[in-house]
C-alpha cells in the first residue's frame, strides 16, 4: 500500500544517487508456465521497494525521480486471464508466458522478436490521507504504467509529507501503450536513479520530462476523465512556460502535441499529453 502511514525503509539527501531493487509484478512467484495469474495472492501483485525518505525535501514541493539506468535479467514473464485485462471477458483460460530476452530483444515466440523499451511502471509518494493500493495509480504518482519512465527521463512527482516517502517497483522490458492483457514483460530490475528537490515545475500530478519532450500524465474512473485532466495540465504548463494565455495554448497544443493512453487495464485510467520541447 501507498500510505501516509508508511515509516521510511531508506533515507538519502537531496540529489543523491540510489540502487533500487525492485521484484517483479509478480513477486518472483511466476517462473513457469503453470504458474496462473489466479494462483498469486493479490498482495503479491506489484511490489513497490521503499518508501524511501528524501531529506530536505518538505511537504507542497516538487520531488525529481531521474531515472539513470535500468538493469534487468535473462527472462520475463506475461499472463493473462480472466480476470485481468480489457478484453477479460474473451479469455477462455488463464495463460502465463515466460520470454527471453537476448541481444536487446524479447524473445515472444519462435517467429516473434519484441523489441524492448524498459521503463518502470510504479513510481510514487505517499498519498495525502488515505491508503493506496500500488496497482493504483493516482495525481501522488503510484502505477503509472507509461513507457516514456525509461533511461534518462525524469519523472516529476507533488509531495504531500515531509521527505516525499517515494517507492519504486513493477518495472517492464517491454510494454505497449495501453498495457491491454493487464501485463507487459515483467521484469525483476535494478534500478539507478536520482532524488532530488525541484523548484522550477509546478504541478498537481506527475509529470515527465524526457530529452525530447514534456509530459503530463492523469488517472481517472474513465479514460475521457483521464484525457481532459491531462490535456488540462499540458496547456497551462505550455501557458506557464511560454507566457502566453490559455487560448494560444490550448491551440498551440491542439496544433502539435500528442494525447496517448497510458493504461487501460488498472482500477483507473490512465492518460498522458505530451508536446516537443522545440515549441517551449
Amino acid at each position: 500500500m501507498f500510505s501516509p502511514e508508511n515509516k521510511p525503509a531508506y533515507a538519502v539527501e537531496n540529489g543523491e544517487r540510489v540502487l533500487i531493487e525492485t521484484r517483479d509484478c509478480f513477486s518472483g512467484k511466476a517462473r513457469t508456465a503453470k504458474d496462473l495469474f489466479e494462483d498469486i495472492a493479490m498482495g503479491n501483485v506489484n511490489p513497490a521497494t521503499g518508501p524511501i525518505e528524501v531529506n530536505g525535501l518538505s511537504a507542497g514541493e516538487t520531488l525529481c525521480v531521474s531515472i539513470e539506468k535500468i538493469k534487468f535479467g535473462k527472462t520475463g514473464v506475461m499472463m493473462c486471464s480472466p480476470n485481468l485485462g480489457i478484453l477479460s471477458e474473451d479469455v477462455r483460460k488463464s495463460r502465463t508466458k515466460i520470454i527471453p530476452i537476448k541481444g536487446g530483444k524479447a524473445l515472444f515466440s519462435p517467429d516473434i522478436e519484441v523489441g524492448l523499451n524498459p521503463h518502470i511502471g510504479v513510481m510514487g509518494v505517499s498519498p495525502l490521507k488515505d491508503e493506496v493500493p500500488v496497482f493504483y495509480p493516482g495525481d501522488f504518482g503510484g502505477n503509472l504504467d507509461t513507457v516514456e519512465a525509461r533511461e534518462g527521463s525524469k519523472v516529476y512527482l507533488p509531495t504531500y509529507h515531509d521527505g516525499a516517502m517515494v517507492s519504486v517497483g513493477d518495472v517492464h522490458a517491454a510494454m505497449g501503450d495501453g498495457e491491454v492483457c493487464g501485463t507487459g514483460i515483467e521484469v525483476a530490475a535494478e534500478v539507478t536513479v536520482r532524488l532530488s528537490k525541484n523548484d522550477d515545475v509546478e504541478l498537481k500530478r506527475p509529470m515527465i520530462e524526457t530529452p525530447t519532450e514534456w509530459i503530463a500524465y492523469a488517472a481517472a474512473k474513465t479514460l475521457d476523465k483521464a484525457a481532459k485532466m491531462a490535456t488540462s495540465d499540458l496547456v497551462r504548463f505550455i501557458s506557464n512556460r511560454q507566457g502566453i494565455d490559455f487560448e494560444e495554448a490550448y491551440m498551440l497544443a491542439s496544433a502539435a502535441a500528442n494525447l496517448r493512453v497510458s493504461q487501460v487495464v488498472d482500477p483507473l485510467m490512465a492518460a498522458r499529453m505530451s508536446i516537443s520541447k522545440k515549441y517551449l
